[in-house]
């Protein structure tokens, strides 16, 4: 099963790889003295649950094993800019292991996540009633390709659309429906028994959005 959805081949994969490059830097970094929630994972906090051997801290990032997602109920907001690092540690299947950013999350059933891979893809997809729906695919130079390379992701979150950034550069503005509650972010992480990955989180920021973000 390939983990990435089919996208148009040829000059519309070129043209949006264009697109990604000319956009332009994100509007601020996220606002650490605004917080709603952060963590640097000095220590595995007790709001992300009990440490396994799926998902523990080790050398101040969160590191998840495998195929696991895993969310936090402090980060519970209406309307929200989110940052996080995200790494894929270790992989051999590279289409097969991408690293995700969960947000506007309600249930398993019903949420969003931003998916990268180490070979320079992002998408967005939405799960409604379990029902999956892709958002957007695309290929990015923004993206610092390869196993072991770090890439920032934000999402600045309003009440009926987002906006994703990544290592500073815009990527996409994007309808989408944020949950009456607001939702909450988390991590994903997932790979094949076969081929099984490791994925690193940290700095994980929410803050509110600023005047400029909410228009």
């Amino acid at each position: 099963m390939k983990f990435r959805s089919l996208v148009v081949a040829g000059m519309a994969a070129a043209f949006a790889l264009a697109l990604s490059v000319a956009a332009g830097p994100a509007f601020a970094a996220c606002d650490s003295d605004n917080a709603i929630f952060e963590d640097d994972f000095e220590f595995m906090d007790i709001s992300w649950g009990t440490p396994s051997d799926a998902v523990f801290v080790e050398d101040g990032q969160l590191i998840i094993n495998g195929f696991m997602g895993q969310v936090n109920f402090l980060t519970q907001s209406k309307g929200a800019n989110v940052c996080a690092d995200l790494t894929i540690l270790e992989a051999t299947d590279i289409p097969n292991s991408p690293t995700g950013l969960v947000f506007w999350w309600q249930d398993w059933n019903n949420y969003y996540v931003v998916f990268t891979w180490a070979d320079g893809w992002v998408e967005v997809r939405r799960y409604k009633d379990g029902n999956l729906t892709t958002v957007f695919t695309e290929q990015t130079m923004a993206l610092k390709k390869g196993v072991g390379e770090t890439n920032n992701i934000q999402l600045a979150l309003r009440p009926k659309d987002a906006t994703l950034y990544i290592n500073g550069t815009e990527i996409k503005r994007f309808k989408g429906k944020q949950p009456k509650d607001g939702g909450v972010v988390g991590f994903y992480a997932i790979s094949s028994e076969e081929a099984p990955a490791k994925f690193a989180f940290d700095n994980l920021i929410v803050s509110e959005l600023g005047d400029a973000a909410e228009e």
